[in-house]
């Protein structure tokens, strides 16, 4: 397994059970493409979305009995658009699509693109997406008309 990290030019972390791959994300869906190729290494189980600030962190978390693999990316929230890993690991399809209504980024190829899969149709498009760190909960209520 690190020799894919290595192939891909990404920085390793690794502890007695798991793997942290970081990756650039012009390269997620090839390392995520790679690792589900990894004989047992075949299940992503979730991928996870933290807003830091200025970027929102990618991890996309493969399991396998007491082993595990993630990839994780950044994104600055300048440019919050990355190639969508559902082509190689159709298990992220509707991963992504959370992510997109909660954090507003935009899985390229996604076929959830453009389209709300947890949020309400009302949901204003002026407001940042929910959970967000600028996402203001009472601001966002009263422009829903619900306050």
């Amino acid at each position: 397994m690190e020799r894919v990290a290595e192939s891909l030019g990404a920085k390793v972390e690794t502890s007695h059970n798991s793997l942290l791959i970081s990756i650039d994300p012009t390269r997620v869906k090839e390392a995520c493409s790679l690792v589900s190729a990894i004989p047992g290494l075949y299940h992503l189980t979730t991928i996870t979305a933290i807003d830091l600030g200025p970027a929102i962190e990618l991890r996309y978390h493969f399991w396998e009995g007491r082993s595990f693999v993630t990839v994780k990316t950044e994104l600055r929230k300048e440019d919050l658009t990355i190639e969508s890993a559902s082509g190689v690991v159709p298990a992220a399809t509707l991963y992504e699509a959370e992510i997109q209504d909660l954090f507003g980024v935009t899985f390229k190829g996604n076929p959830y693109v453009g389209k709300r899969l947890l949020l309400p149709d009302e949901y204003p498009a002026d407001a940042p997406p929910p959970l967000r760190v600028e996402a203001d909960p009472e601001k966002i209520r009263k422009l829903m008309g619900l306050e």
